[in-house]
């Protein structure tokens, strides 16, 4: 459990919210939500370098909102949409603790 003035956060939901409060992961679910794409095809569409979408891919998938699989020499990512929802559960939860 992670500290905040007067409270205790669970740190897992800690780390999928702050994973979540950032504009450019927002983007790449919303592009993983529709079809599986590579790094280097989510750097075309974001006009970002791929290290940036690498580094911002790594937040997601330590998140546990992303899949990572290997498909020959590509890795392919996917939108977790279990993941969101347990989010949003474990959010209701934390909220209606008392």
């Amino acid at each position: 459990m992670s500290a905040i003035p007067g409270e205790l956060v669970p740190d897992g939901l800690l780390r999928t919210l702050k994973a979540l409060a950032d504009p450019t992961r927002l983007k790449i679910l919303n592009f993983l939500s529709s079809e599986d794409l590579t790094p280097s095809e989510l750097s075309r569409r974001l006009n970002l370098r791929a290290p940036t979408v690498t580094h911002h891919l790594a937040e997601l998938r330590l998140s546990g909102l992303v899949n990572l699989t290997i498909r020959g020499q590509e890795k392919v990512y996917r939108t977790r949409r279990e993941a969101l929802q347990g989010t949003f559960t474990a959010l209701e939860h934390f909220l209606q603790s008392k």
